[in-house]
């Protein structure tokens, strides 16, 4: 009589994230997905505003807001592009990830991990390495960015840090080399919520952006 192995059943394999809502921001990237914030409409914002900005000429008070202004959307320009960045190797993760959690081969498994630690840190490096004005709404560094807009107002922008430490996206080395299927679960959970931390910081900095690319075009109109 033959004799037969019970294997256990696997989990059910997770969908694969959507595709990032900044897709194309830069034109670099497919935009047939829908978005759920209007990116474009930004980018365009804040190239029209800046050189707006650049022809507008006014009293120095005046001068001192738009060159405040225009480091903000600079800021906001490059935390985006490396958020978008970012959020491109949290999908190659999730593909390592799933790949785990299809496989029972240990040997196999030990490889994944160690891809899915190489892309973990290559996070944190895309993060640390924006530019100094992205890096400050991004990066371990991070800080707030304060804009005058006259007399006792002014606009602050929050910083959201998105590396992958636990102060940021939160995403734990895969200590276990994903033998079991507990750790890979976990980090599927970590990098919904890595996703989820990315679009978030998108958003509001896209609507920092609205707001300052319009409060810049109504100064350049009025010192028109």
């Amino acid at each position: 009589m033959p004799v037969t192995t019970a294997t256990q059943p696997r989990a059910p394999q997770r969908a694969k994230p959507r595709r990032s809502p900044l897709a194309g921001w830069f034109g670099r990237k497919d935009e047939s997905a829908s978005l759920d914030i209007s990116a474009l409409d930004v980018s365009a914002g804040v190239t029209r505003a800046l050189r707006l900005a650049a022809r507008a000429q006014g009293s120095q008070a005046a001068d001192a807001q738009r060159a405040q202004i225009n480091d903000a959307l600079n800021a906001i320009e490059t935390a985006l592009y490396t958020i978008d960045r970012i959020r491109d190797v949290i999908e190659q993760a999730y593909d390592v990830a799933l790949s785990a959690q299809e496989t029972a081969d240990a040997a196999a498994r030990a490889l994944l991990a160690e891809s899915y630690d190489d892309l973990r840190l290559e996070i944190t490096r895309i993060a640390e390495e924006a530019t100094e004005n992205g890096a400050t709404l991004v990066g371990r560094e991070k800080r707030q960015i304060d804009v005058r807009l006259g007399g006792q107002m002014q606009y602050s922008i929050t910083p959201t840090r998105l590396d992958a430490s636990n102060k940021g996206l939160n995403l734990s080395p895969p200590h276990n080399a994903f033998v079991g299927d507990e750790e890979v679960e976990a980090a599927l959970s970590e990098l919904d919520n890595a996703l989820q931390r990315a679009d978030r910081a998108a958003i509001s900095y896209c609507r920092d952006a609205r707001f300052l690319i319009a409060r810049l075009e109504l100064q350049s109109r009025l010192s028109a």
